[in-house]
């Protein structure tokens, strides 16, 4: 009776991480596009508002933040690259069934 309900267990456990899995790479151009949106967003909102605590020098305050906005896109692109390949390579992998000439 114990392997009947195990084999149950397992059948279900089983079928519940697999769903889990196609969830989770479903998801992660999602993850991407609001992580990149967020930055993006909150680079605009700091930018805005450094423009408007002096408004007689809207145009000169935010100057040095510009620099460190472009700093943060250079940052996002490469995190951006490095997990798009780190994704690819985790659908993409397989296991080699053994080496030519071992037993």
């Amino acid at each position: 009776e114990s392997t009947g309900f195990l084999k149950v267990l397992m059948i279900v456990v089983f079928f519940a991480a697999g769903c889990l899995e196609i969830v989770s790479i479903l998801f992660r151009p999602v993850s991407l596009s609001f992580r990149l949106y967020g930055n993006i967003f909150a680079g605009e909102n700091m930018l805005e508002t450094m423009s408007r605590v002096v408004p007689a020098l809207g145009w000169l305050l935010p100057i040095p933040f510009y620099f460190m906005e472009l700093l943060v896109g250079l940052v996002q692109a490469l995190v951006f690259m490095l997990l798009c390949a780190v994704f690819t390579l985790l659908v993409c992998q397989h296991e080699e069934k053994g080496k030519e000439g071992v037993p």
